[in-house]
């Protein structure tokens, strides 16, 4: 599951009123000396770096002076940094050893901008900016997506997402799968959770990126294309679960119980979850078909009540259910064999006070 889950329609609607405009952040930079703007730069890469390597301990450096716009005459002039703040040094306490290196960056970069120097404020948005943008422009941006290209847009799918990856496509135009085994493909499910997750600790360094084409398009590429993939996934996955019980049934090896994991992807989480199916409780019961079918009946009454589900996931998953039901949509009804065979008969009630005969059936 993503460390940030975020919702494509949420994602955009950040209150930017708490935090300085992305533009406003390149112009305090841009304002700067040639050396220092380089400075930045140089150490927003090291500090970067250390986050994506989660270092244990980090060390930058901001300038000697910066330029900045005096609050009152608003006016630009320099002001020194305090020597003492000059060198930043973060290492993980004791009591942080299970926090990121990111999350601790990002603990310094809010402490430095609530400082009372605006010195140290400035250079702590102007680090920000550049972190971020650094890492946003490390990301792929994709290729233009041609048409009949394997991504089958729900109907949620969004109109703007005209570009893919097609390093991590799944199955082509036709749904014929473009990997060889499942351990690749669950491969290049996780490589597009691992760019997302990164496109959403960017965001966390500089929530203002959000306002920039570049970002919106990765991230609206990137969920569209993981969620699309995934549900293609999940239902390979099913038939794979279908033609299996075809096999073991003809084989005569389901009669001592049977439960199925479904496999749906989750698109609130981001990730394939599994749903649990008890078609026939362990023991010695001889499987028939239609114990399945009332299992996916049993399970199409649930989802379809379960609120915590997005109601396209809940969609997903009926329409695997429905899959299911199909192919074995052609099975006899059941009735159990003890209660119809010729070579059982029904014994009377015994008589009162007679306990010979204290059983409803018996075999002749």
């Amino acid at each position: 599951m993503l460390h940030t889950t975020v919702s494509p329609d949420l994602i955009f609607q950040i209150e930017k009123s708490f935090y300085i405009e992305g533009e406003q952040k390149w112009m305090l930079w841009r304002n700067q000396t040639n050396e220092v703007q380089q400075h930045f730069v140089a150490q927003a890469e090291q500090i970067l770096q250390a986050i994506q390597k989660n270092r244990p301990s980090l060390e930058f450096s901001l300038p000697e002076k910066v330029v900045l716009v005096d609050p009152c005459t608003h006016a630009y002039r320099e002001e020194i940094i305090p020597a003492r703040y000059r060198r930043q040094t973060i290492g993980r306490r004791l009591f942080q050893r299970g926090n990121s290196t990111l999350s601790i960056v990002l603990q310094r970069l809010s402490d430095l901008q609530s400082s009372a120097h605006l010195s140290l404020s400035l250079s702590a948005n102007i680090l920000r900016y550049w972190i971020a943008r650094l890492w946003l422009n490390q990301l792929p941006e994709g290729e233009a997506l041609p048409e009949n290209k394997g991504l089958n847009p729900s109907s949620e799918a969004r109109p703007e997402v005209q570009r893919y990856f097609p390093e991590w496509l799944l199955f082509n135009s036709n749904g014929e799968p473009l990997f060889s085994t499942k351990a690749e493909a669950e491969q290049s499910i996780h490589a597009i959770e691992a760019t997302l997750q990164s496109l959403l600790s960017a965001m966390a360094v500089d929530p203002t990126i959000v306002e920039e084409e570049a970002f919106r398009s990765r991230y609206m590429t990137l969920v569209t294309q993981m969620v699309e993939q995934g549900r293609a996934y999940c239902e390979y996955l099913t038939k794979s679960i279908l033609s299996t019980i075809r096999k073991r049934q003809s084989q005569h090896t389901l009669n001592r119980g049977l439960s199925i994991h479904l496999p749906y992807f989750d698109d609130q989480l981001l990730e394939i979850r599994y749903l649990d199916l008890e078609v026939v409780p362990p023991g010695r019961i001889a499987f028939e078909e239609v114990f399945l079918i009332h299992a996916i009946q049993r399970a199409q009454e649930s989802i379809s009540k379960n609120s915590k589900l997005s109601l396209s996931t809940r969609q997903h998953i009926l329409e695997e259910l429905k899959l299911m039901e199909t192919s074995f949509s052609d099975c006899a009804p059941y009735s159990p064999v003890g209660a119809l065979s010729p070579y059982y008969r029904r014994i009377k009630p015994p008589i009162s006070g007679d306990t010979s005969q204290n059983i409803s059936e018996s075999k002749i």
